[in-house]
């Protein structure tokens, strides 16, 4: 996949943090999209070409949609305003999938409490989806004014975060590692925990007050 517009770097660690798999084209500012597959978890070439391709789409968006150079009042501000982007991003990166699902590989990201408060701002402010996308100043100038619902997307998320902790414990030992990073994929991919929620309902070993705890949810269509 190396290219003019596309590097993949062989080392499992970006120069950002760990774990981070990609950087869309104004990351860098260099205009290249850069890919950082821990090579050691995996097999061949292709099973890593294939991992990249599957977060491709995501990162083709960044191109266009990403706040760059734009004064903010606080850096609290520019936190939200890339939270904002990363959800815009992927809700546009899924919908290009499903329309071109038969010729592209796509993988969602945990982004669903991004696309949850990119929907809210979208309301709140206004904004058209070709302004919200081609627009910077659209949203990202008044991203001040939605500062309360920021944080009360985050506080859902880590709420949630922490039931879905607890419940994993009702799992027999050596599978409770296992039920929890399944399920904190699965609220993170999706920004709700109805999909959880069927899923325990299988399990009779998970109690009722458990589940009633996860039917605090505020469900935000993605």
């Amino acid at each position: 996949m190396q290219s003019d517009r596309i590097v993949v770097v062989d080392q499992g660690i970006s120069i950002f943090k760990d774990k981070t798999l990609a950087h869309g084209g104004r990351t860098l500012k260099d205009g290249k999209i850069h890919f950082y597959p821990d090579v050691r978890k995996f097999e061949s070439d292709e099973e890593i070409v294939q991992i990249c391709e599957r977060l491709l789409p995501h990162e083709c968006f960044h191109y266009f949609i990403q706040p760059d150079d734009l004064e903010f009042d606080s850096e609290e501000e520019r936190k939200i305003a890339n939270y904002y982007t990363e959800g815009l991003v992927e809700r546009e990166a899924r919908k290009f999938y499903k329309r071109h699902q038969n010729v592209i590989s796509f993988e969602e990201a945990n982004y669903g409490f991004n696309i949850s408060f990119a929907n809210i701002v979208r309301m709140k402010l206004g904004v058209s989806n070709a302004q919200a996308i081609f627009s910077e100043d659209a949203y990202l100038r008044n991203i001040k004014r939605v500062t309360s619902d920021y944080e009360s997307v985050r506080k859902r998320k880590e709420y949630f975060l922490d039931v879905i902790s607890q419940i994993a414990n009702e799992f027999p030992r050596e599978l409770q590692t296992r039920a929890f990073e399944r399920m904190r994929t699965m609220l993170l991919q999706s920004g709700n925990v109805n999909a959880i929620k069927e899923r325990l309902k299988s399990f009779e070993f998970i109690s009722a007050d458990s589940i009633a705890r996860l039917e605090n949810s505020e469900v935000i269509e993605l």
